[in-house]
Parts: C-alpha cells; structure tokens; sequence
C-alpha cells in the first residue's frame, strides 16, 4: 500500500501554515508518512505515537537527522512549556481517547510559543476508502462517533478559535485487492463467503493499470490563540 502518493496532505498544510524554521510536535505519527514530509519543511520535528510498533517502522523510514521519535501514552503530552512552534494532529485528536481529548489541546496549547498554531487533520467525508471502512470494517472500522466528539473538544478548547474547514481528499494505491485485504481486513479468511464475494466486487470497481486505488475525504484547521 502507498498512501497519499500524490503528496495531498503536506500540500494542503504547507498552503495554510508557514513550516518553515518552525519547531514541531506531531501528535500521533503513525509509521512516518507525513513525518518523512514535515521534515523536509521543518527545522526539527518531535513525532510521538503510543504504538511501539509503529514507531519502530517510522524510525526506518524516516532518518532524517531533524526528527525524533518518542512514545507517548493516551495521547497526553508531556514537554517543557512553550517547547514548539507548532503542533500538528495527522489524524489522530480522534484516536484519543474521548475523555482525554480536551486535556490533550490543552496541552499542546501549553506547548506552544508566543503566536504558535495547532494544526488538526482529521478524516472528512466521503470517499472509496471511507465507504470500505465503514461498510467493511476495514482498517480502524467506522470512526464517526470519535471524529464528532475531536470537533467538539476543537470547538471547546478555551482561548482558541478554529479557523475555517479546508476540505480534501487522498489517495490510497493498493497493488490489488489483496493487498488491500492483507494491509485493512487481516481476519478476512474468516469472514463469511458473502462478505468476501461483496467485497471483493466492491475493490474491483476501484480496479486501474497501477492497481487498486481509492480515496478518502480529509478536514484541516488551524487554531489560534484568540
């Protein structure tokens, strides 16, 4: 699997934030993929995750000398004060858990230096990929409860506002429906024949000569100190 091969996430933060000579946190890095671009805009980046796993294969694939990797637990920060210039979410104020995510952008705002930013991507809708993951189950299954409850805590962070929603969309290249299956459904063997059958006609539709690509919708704002 590639994700996002056209670069539509570092496009659409670098559009509406300034990067560059910045200090950044990035709060929930996953294996690195939009780490490895922040670094190339960036003077130093932070990436924290809480999964191990992750983090191991974002320090491979990611060693550029301007980025540290560290684990972070339930997505609470833990910095000195007025550490960053920015601190972006990719994807992640969702996967906090609920009663913990005001308490996480107040921290990041605590991070943050005098006219600093927090950024938050999160999932948006529509798109082949978000329909697979919420007909299907696949990857981290239908989200909305949690994506519903990271606006909120946005809309709820005191002393901020939250800029306009930048809608867009990304891509996701898969080599084919196996490939898919094998990165998004691991217990797929297990499934039903009909689920299989339905899914399997489902990934056909998104079928090109590269492979099996579909896209999902994205959101961005950025807060400020008010």
């Amino acid at each position: 699997m590639i994700q996002d091969p056209t670069g539509e996430y570092i496009r659409t933060i670098t559009a509406h934030c300034d990067l560059t000579g910045k200090e950044v946190l990035e709060v929930g890095c996953g294996s690195g993929r939009i780490t490895r671009d922040l670094a190339r805009h960036a003077a130093r980046v932070v990436a924290v995750d809480s999964d191990e796993r992750a983090l191991a294969k974002a320090r491979v694939a990611v060693p550029a000398a301007n980025v540290r990797f560290l684990p972070m637990p339930d997505g609470v920060l833990d910095f000195p004060l007025a550490s960053f210039d920015l601190v972006i979410y990719t994807l992640s104020l969702h996967h906090v858990p609920i009663h913990r995510m005001n308490e996480s952008l107040r921290a990041a705002a605590g991070l943050l230096r005098e006219g600093g930013v927090i950024v938050v991507v999160e999932p948006g809708a529509g798109g082949s990929f978000t329909e697979a993951k919420e007909r299907f189950g696949a990857g981290s299954g239908d989200e909305r409860p949690a994506q519903e409850a990271a606006i909120q805590a946005m809309h709820g962070l005191d002393g901020w506002t939250v800029g306009e929603t930048i809608p867009f969309r990304v891509r996701f290249l898969f080599a084919d429906e196996d490939d898919f299956i094998s990165a998004k459904l691991p217990g797929f063997a297990e499934k039903p024949e009909a689920y299989r059958r339905e899914l399997r006609e489902f990934l056909a539709r998104y079928r090109v000569p590269e492979g099996v690509v579909l896209d999902a919708g994205r959101r961005l704002n950025v807060l400020r100190r008010a």
